[in-house]
């Protein structure tokens, strides 16, 4: 019966009670371990999210006993069954009496039943016998709950025991506290809704408050118009009055101040008009050095016709030298009676050439000269346009004069008002002054041009003249320096294409890092956005769960849920605030990659330009490359004509000496020349084919080198490969067992709220991974595109190795060609060898020839056998490299099918969580469709706000309009009053002297009629600028009230804020609570059931023991948690607190300051 009973620690020790037994260990006895699986219910609460304050009220027993109430029932009827086998009562073990002590032995305590006992037995040979294998008390962690003192030792027997009364009586006392729980949360609720309407009511009475003072803000400001309108009509007759006055003055009063300036204005006339007179002289010398400039061009045409007559010379002095050439040649068979002739002809037309070399080089300095003369004229041109400038600016500063003469028209206007136009026009007088410094200025500068000009046309004109005096004398000299400058002109291109290039590469190097950063932000923005999205589904998925738990748990829930689903929904509208403040923020983000790219393109618009103007200077150069090269071929050209007459002069003394002894060998000779010319002519092709054979050599040897890269790519192709298909591998083992975890969690406990946030969770991490392997599979698709198009590139590789070898047999072929020529070559020069035994010098000199064309032959055939072995290795090594890609092709297709397989695979696996996220996704439409509401709750608040904000600044852009349009009637008053103004003065300068002495009288009382009006005038301006000041102040005031109750509404929102989070972390507490009470109870019947199982194979139960509780390290660690979260949350509410008292005596000052408003005006109205 004991062999069906869980094995404990206590049966596997052995026999340690007698002192006969070996290696005696006297250590503790480790604690009891509980069997395996039964606390999987407590493993699964591990994961659950509990809320930070109520830790330290949780009740945290340790797991000692664990004798169920119902197992404790049935084990006292076993009990009672037993009991008469005993006599009398059941006795109580020594244990479970009142004073019992444990000693400090570690030996097990003694038993102190009797030896009646059912758990006592006789002792065999003096021996204490071995306890039967039986489960102890200790083999299930949790305690019984404690009684009252002397409720161990009652009358029935039954010990600490709990009935099924017993039982009801403590589910009764959990409803009770559930009770409790549902009451407060009520209150709480009341709470909560008292909490909304106060603030509504507050926010109610601001806004009426507001719009009352709007409305008397607006009476006051029309008021306020008004008075600024009749004070307008007021001015409006003040300066008609004053308009008056000064018609009436300029008719008799001229200012002597006023003369005084129209004569320094004259002055200054007459200065500006001889200034003008002194630049239109330097025109007419300005034009006199144009017509200087005409002569030298015409100079210039003359110089290029006589360039050309001097080309057309020396090209009829070339072909009278090639005709005499003719000549000499046609003269070596004639007598020796006209070679000396035509050796005096010979020595005339080199006298004559050299004359004509020397008129070429002339004629090409000339040339030169002119090209820098035109290029004089084109800058004296240039100069000429310059002056044309000058005279626009001439005629501009004739128009100054014109404007200064209205300006003096203008003042005498001016000087008559005596009043703000007098100031305007004194400030306009003094802006214009100095605008005439600023042309005198300017002339000055002109001046100092001029004079600049004329110093640099001098030195120009002292420069030509000193070239065209070294024109005539320094032809090879300056030949050299052209040299130099050509020379230095390619170093300085070659540098600005070195810098142009690094500047390009610099830019390009930018280029790249812009569009690094900008693909890095973007990707940037892209992960916060995803990670914001998953945040979101994820709060979204666990609200969807707490409203399905708390539907599943039944009337006595529905409050918690209501309450919860509330909070989440106030959550959910704060989250959807806060994302989209920092969609905002991403927007932001984006508007400065836009910006960026922007700049990308201004970037690469510069580096076009860049390019383009790079362009430029390398078409600049091949001009100057070219001019170079005519430069180079001409000297050539002439030192080559030089020679040849040298080498004229030269054949014809040899031809003097040799002539009778070549005429009688000559024709035996030619056949000789022949054939060796012949020679040379093969010799020349073979050196060419052998030239175009090593370049087929270097171009093979390179081909075959860049193949040998590809096929070491290849492999380190291929070797990545096999580390990506092992990460592959181990990624579709994980997901598996990824996935088989998921369906073995997902089939049980789906109502358990751990069991729900577990799934969401593995959701997310499912989803990650998803992405992850859509990733994986893309960039498993890539690699294998990218390995087809490496097998593709082999493919054309295997082509052009087959098409080289073809070339190849063809080189071989021509080879052979050209050794049977070199054969045949060999025996003709064999025969000249036998041929050529007259004793004669240019034999000998013909024998040196044939031995050095032997000698070049042997080196031709050394040449062609290493070309031919070359050429063999070429070919082994393109056969062992056709060998290798075929296998490597064989090897790609392979891995390419295994590839294809695997990504079939993933593609599976890919379906299969595609289909598992779609099925969780169906969860999350409820949550979404509230959240869309709210979204458009939102909105339509906001659209209102909008609306208001729009009217006020429709409102406000009216009123600034009708200012802005009175502003322009203003303006155009001013101007008719200045025009009228103009008129009269016109009209009546005539009568002005002839009334000054009559008017002089009257004109002082007008004066102080007119300072009077002045007065008046000022003292209603300043009326109106104090009135528009104490508006300012008074919208001033209005705004910072307006800040400041803003702000006193923000304090309070963060009052009421922090009010509803502590309430809810309450309320999240109380329901946690609940929870754990209501799965303790189903803790309770598992074990039960459990414990029945167990009793229907029991047998005499064992002896009880209770060991004492002892405080363990884990209890202390998470009192010191509660401790240190329970200050941090009093700290923060007293911060709030402090706000909440704050606001209190800001409501009690305005309630104060309303009062004594409210006094005072009652007084005002007695």
């Amino acid at each position: 019966m004991a062999n069906f009973l869980p094995q404990t620690p206590g049966t596997e020790v052995g026999d340690a009670t007698r002192f006969t037994q070996h290696d005696l260990s006297f250590s503790r006895e480790e604690s009891f371990q509980a069997p395996a699986g039964r606390d999987e219910l407590f493993k699964k609460m591990s994961g659950a999210r509990t809320p930070r304050n109520p830790l330290a009220a949780l009740r945290n027993p340790n797991a000692k006993n664990e004798f169920t109430p119902m197992l404790k029932s049935a084990t006292a009827n076993r009990t009672r069954q037993v009991s008469g086998l005993l006599p009398g009562k059941m006795t109580t073990p020594a244990a479970l009496k009142n004073g019992f002590r444990v000693s400090d032995s570690p030996l097990p305590e003694a038993s102190a039943l009797d030896m009646q006992s059912s758990s006592f037995d006789h002792s065999i040979d003096g021996r204490t016998q071995l306890p039967d294998p039986s489960s102890s008390a200790m083999s299930t962690p949790m305690a019984l709950p404690r009684r009252a003192e002397g409720e161990l030792d009652m009358g029935n027997g039954n010990g600490n025991v709990l009935t099924l009364r017993e039982q009801e009586a403590r589910l009764e006392q959990i409803d009770k506290e559930n009770f409790g729980l549902k009451l407060k949360i009520h209150f709480l609720e009341e709470n909560l809704k008292k909490m909304g309407p106060e603030f509504n009511v507050r926010t109610m009475e601001e806004n009426v408050n507001l719009k009352s003072e709007k409305v008397t803000m607006s009476r006051d400001i029309k008021q306020y118009s008004k008075d600024l309108k009749a004070a307008e009509k007021e001015l409006e007759s003040y300066k008609q009055q004053l308009r008056d006055y000064a018609e009436k003055v300029k008719k008799r009063h001229a200012d002597a101040g006023m003369r005084e300036e129209m004569d320094e204005l004259r002055r200054l006339a007459e200065e500006r008009a001889a200034e003008i007179e002194r630049l239109e002289d330097r025109l007419e010398e300005a034009r006199s050095a144009e017509d200087e400039l005409e002569k030298v061009s015409a100079e210039l045409e003359g110089a290029q016709a006589e360039v050309a007559r001097r080309d057309q010379l020396l090209d009829e002095h070339e072909d009278q030298i090639e005709e005499l050439e003719n000549k000499l040649k046609n003269a070596q068979g004639s007598p020796s009676a006209d070679i000396e002739e035509k050796d005096r002809k010979i020595s005339e037309q080199a006298d004559r050439i050299a004359d004509l070399e020397q008129s070429a080089r002339e004629l090409q300095q000339r040339t030169e000269r002119i090209d820098e003369l035109e290029q004089d004229n084109r800058r004296l041109q240039e100069q000429v346009a310059r002056i044309a400038e000058l005279e626009e600016q001439n005629r501009r500063l004739q128009k100054e004069a014109e404007r200064v003469i209205e300006l003096e028209s203008q003042l005498r206007s001016a000087s008559q008002t005596k009043d703000r136009d007098v100031t305007d026009m004194e400030r306009q007088l003094q802006a214009k002054s100095d605008q005439i410094e600023e042309q005198n200025e300017k002339i000055e500068d002109l001046e100092d041009q001029l004079r600049s000009l004329e110093r640099t046309k001098e030195a120009e004109i002292e420069k030509l003249t000193d070239r065209l005096d070294a024109a005539a004398n320094g032809n090879d000299q300056e030949i050299r320096e052209l040299e130099q400058q050509l020379d230095e002109a390619e170093r300085e291109l070659e540098a600005a294409e070195t810098q142009k290039r690094h500047e390009i590469s610099l830019v390009e190097e930018r280029l790249r890092t812009l569009e690094r950063e900008k693909d890095a932000d973007i990707k940037e923005l892209q992960r916060r956005i995803n990670t914001i999205q998953s945040e979101k589904d994820a709060e979204l998925d666990a609200l969807h769960e707490r409203v399905q738990l708390a539907e599943s748990k039944g009337d006595n829930q529905v409050q918690l849920a209501r309450q919860s689903a509330y909070d989440a929904q106030q959550k959910v509208v704060d989250l959807t605030r806060e994302k989209g403040v920092e969609i905002e923020l991403l927007q932001s983000r984006v508007d400065a990659a836009e910006s960026r790219a922007d700049e990308l393109e201004d970037y690469r618009r510069q580096f076009q330009d860049s390019m383009q103007q790079i362009t430029r200077l390398q078409r600049d150069a091949s001009e100057y490359e070219q001019q170079l090269q005519q430069l180079r071929q001409t000297l050539t050209q002439k030192d080559r004509d030089l020679g040849d007459l040298n080498q004229l002069r030269r054949e014809r003394d040899d031809a003097t000496q040799e002539i009778q002894g070549l005429r009688s060998t000559l024709t035996s000779k030619s056949a000789q020349a022949d054939a060796l010319n012949k020679a040379l002519r093969e010799r020349d092709t073979l050196s060419r084919e052998l030239s175009d054979l090593r370049r087929e050599r270097d171009t093979l040897a390179s081909k075959m080198a860049d193949k040998d890269a590809q096929v070491d790519r290849l492999n380190r192709g291929n070797n990545d490969r096999d580390d990506l298909v092992a990460t592959l591998r181990q990624e579709r083992d994980d997901i598996e067992r990824e996935m088989r975890a998921l369906r073995s969690t997902m089939s049980g406990k789906d109502t358990q709220i751990e069991a729900l946030q577990k799934i969401t969770r593995e959701r997310d991490a499912l989803s990650r991974d998803l992405s992850s392997l859509q990733s994986t599979l893309q960039s498993r698709e890539r690699d294998v595109a990218a390995f087809q198009r490496k097998i593709d590139a082999q493919e054309a590789a295997l082509d052009e190795l087959k098409r080289l070898k073809n070339d190849l047999s063809d080189r071989t072929r021509e080879l052979e060609n050209v050794r049977k020529t070199v054969s045949e070559r060999d025996a003709e020069l064999e025969a000249m060898r036998n041929h050529a035994d007259e004793p004669d010098t240019q034999i000998d000199v013909m024998q040196d020839l044939v031995r050095k064309r032997d000698d070049e032959l042997e080196n031709l055939r050394e040449e062609i056998n290493a070309q031919r072995r070359q050429v063999d290795s070429i070919q082994q090594l393109a056969e062992d490299r056709l060998e290798a890609l075929e296998q490597l092709r064989d090897s790609a297709n392979r891995q390419k099918q295994e590839y294809e397989d695997e990504l079939e695979v993933l593609q599976e696996d890919a379906d299969e969580v595609l289909e598992e996220k779609a099925s969780l996704e169906e969860k999350i439409t409820v949550l979404e469709s509230m959240l869309r509401e709210k979204e458009n709750q939102v909105v339509s608040t906001q659209s209102e706000t909008r609306a208001a904000q729009l009217e006020e600044k429709a409102a406000l852009e009216n009123k600034l309009y009708d200012l802005e349009s009175r502003l322009r009637e203003k303006d155009s008053q001013h101007r008719k009053i200045q025009n009228e103004i103009k008129a009269a003065q016109r009209e009546e300068k005539t009568l002005m002297e002839r009334e000054l002495r009559d008017l002089e009288s009257r004109l002082r009382e007008k004066e102080s009629q007119l300072r009077l009006l002045q007065a008046s005038a000022k003292a209603v301006q300043q009326k109106a600028q104090h009135e528009a000041y104490d508006l300012d102040a008074q919208s001033q005031a209005l705004e910072k009230r307006h800040i400041k109750e803003i702000n006193g509404l923000a304090k309070q929102i963060q009052f009421l804020r922090a009010r509803c989070s502590r309430a809810e972390s309450f309320r999240e507490a109380l329901g946690y609570q609940k929870r754990f009470f209501l799965m303790q109870i189903q803790t309770y019947n598992e074990c039960n059931q459990e414990d029945l199982n167990l009793i229907s194979q029991m047998g005499i139960t064992p002896d009880i023991t209770i060991q004492e509780r002892r405080p363990k390290l884990k209890s202390a660690a998470l009192a010191v948690i509660a401790a240190l979260r329970m200050q941090k949350l009093s700290e923060g509410w007293a911060e709030n607190r402090k706000i909440h008292e704050q606001l209190k005596q800001k409501l009690a000052s305005m309630r104060r300051q309303s009062g004594r408003k409210s006094g005072a005006g009652l007084k005002a109205a007695r």
